[in-house]
Formats: C-alpha cells, sequence, structure tokens
C-alpha cells in the first residue's frame, strides 16, 4: 500500500527513519508537541522533526538529532499506520466508518459536499495540530 500524505509539497525529509530506512515527510515541530503524549512532550528537542511514512514501521516521528517517538506515544492513532478507525478529519473526528454509514446505511451523502455537510468532515482548520501529518 502506499501512502499519500497530503500535501505532497511539504519538504522530504533529509534524513531517513532510523528504524525502516524510508524517508519521511518533514512536520513542524508544533504538530510534533502537539499530538505527543505528556511523557515523550518531555523528550522533544529543538530539532527538525519528521513524519514516517512507512505503514508498517512503529516510528511516527524521528528528530534530525536521531530521537524517535513510536506509536505509543502518540495520542491518537495515525490514519496510514492503522487498519482502524482510520481517521479522515482528525479536526472533527471523523473516521472512515462514520461516512461509510452516511454513504452505504443512510444513504444521505452522494458527493463532498453532503459528507461536509453531515459529518463535518475537510471543514476543520486544526490541522496543524490535529493531523499527524501536520496538513
Amino acid at each position: 500500500m502506499v501512502s499519500e500524505v497530503c500535501r505532497s509539497e511539504q519538504k522530504q525529509s533529509r534524513k531517513p527513519c532510523p528504524a525502516c530506512g524510508r524517508t519521511g515527510k518533514g512536520v513542524a515541530g508544533i504538530t510534533v508537541a502537539s499530538l505527543l503524549n505528556a511523557e515523550a512532550q518531555e523528550k522533544l528537542q529543538a530539532t527538525n522533526y519528521n513524519l514516517c511514512l512507512s505503514p508498517e514501521c512503529q516510528v511516527v516521528y524521528y528528530g534530525d538529532d536521531g530521537s524517535i517517538f513510536t506509536k505509543d506515544m502518540v495520542r491518537v492513532p495515525v490514519w496510514f499506520k492503522e487498519q482502524s478507525p482510520r481517521f479522515i478529519c482528525y479536526c472533527k473526528n471523523v473516521i472512515d466508518k462514520e461516512i461509510l454509514h452516511h454513504i452505504v446505511t443512510r444513504q444521505c451523502c452522494h458527493n463532498l459536499k453532503d459528507i461536509q455537510k453531515h459529518t463535518g468532515a475537510n471543514t476543520g482548520h486544526e490541522c496543524l495540530t490535529k493531523n499527524p501529518a501536520g496538513t
């Protein structure tokens, strides 16, 4: 499975993930700080941070200084690293099953505008601090 992270113009990481070797995506420090649990936040340093793009890797964030933060240190599931639930919109806490419920069961959504109206997905503005990719 290829994982595409929105806004591909975001900078590609200069360093590969120390656990899996895959090139990551640069993320803002505020994104990392907002999503780590309290214990992991204490380990934050002034460095550039990256999101590991491998679905199989346990590392979510890694710093250019060699620091790593794994899935158990992040307060939300990372959509491309988990089978379920898969977050579609972190700002509005919308998961894939909720959207499928509106499309398949309730049959009330037929396009993106309907989905936005019924679930709130893709209408938030807090991606920098709520979405693990920061976008």
